[in-house]
């Protein structure tokens, strides 16, 4: 079985991603599901139910959460997680399926040949290229595009990676799961995405996050050094 998750705030076109969705899922034969880790105050878990998915709502706050209140739901041995906001463009969906019976996570990459970032200006370009280069040489997570949220995983490497012990609640989760992969031996591939900026709502990355997502990288940068 294949598990979509989706973390939503208020997304106006949850209805026509999730159908979007599905049509994509519908050329892959195998069955799925389509949860939805909510924390709207709008009508996007009736959307969301109407459309066929999953609603579920989220217990703490913040993306990682959401996310790890996603991958312990999710029934399916690959699970993929992806923005609930088109900005993740779900004709990916089927590189993903394929690539991941190579690997054990695959990264959505902006940043290698055919992939690419639609609507950035420099000042976004700039703080996810920082975030990208503290992420490989300061938190030792050496994966293009480490920050990218649009991934797949396969379920059993939670078996070896305890999601509760993981302690990012927020954006830097994204690097924190890769680093606890990679310290685990499992492998990581990565596949081209081009990545819309949001068209609808407000971007969800904050000051507090960027600031949470350098605690991290030096957090695991000391990790690092110490078991060296």
């Amino acid at each position: 079985m294949i598990s979509i998750v989706l973390p939503t705030k208020n997304e106006p076109k949850i209805y026509e991603l999730i159908i979007s969705i599905k049509k994509e899922l519908e050329k892959i034969d195998e069955p799925y599901e389509i949860l939805v880790i909510d924390k709207s105050n709008d009508d996007t878990p009736k959307k969301a139910e109407a459309a066929g998915a999953k609603v579920f709502k989220q217990k703490s706050n913040g993306l990682g959460n959401a996310i790890k209140e996603g991958l312990m739901l999710a029934k399916g041995e690959i699970i993929l997680v992806m923005d609930a906001d088109f900005s993740h463009d779900p004709k990916h969906i089927p590189e993903f399926i394929e690539k991941i019976k190579e690997f054990d996570i695959v990264v959505g990459s902006r940043k290698i040949p055919r992939g690419k970032v639609i609507g950035w200006g420099f000042k976004r370009k700039l703080i996810s290229n920082i975030a990208n280069f503290l992420a490989w040489h300061l938190a030792g997570v050496k994966v293009s595009d480490a920050t990218s949220g649009y991934r797949a995983y396969r379920k059993i490497i939670f078996s070896k990676i305890d999601l509760n012990k993981l302690a990012s609640k927020g954006f830097e989760f994204q690097i924190e799961i890769l680093y606890e992969a990679l310290r685990k031996g499992f492998r990581v591939g990565v596949v081209p995405i081009i990545f819309q900026d949001r068209s609808f709502g407000k971007s969800k990355l904050s000051k507090k996050e960027i600031l949470n997502f350098l605690k991290l990288c030096l957090k695991l940068f000391w990790k690092k050094v110490k078991t060296h």
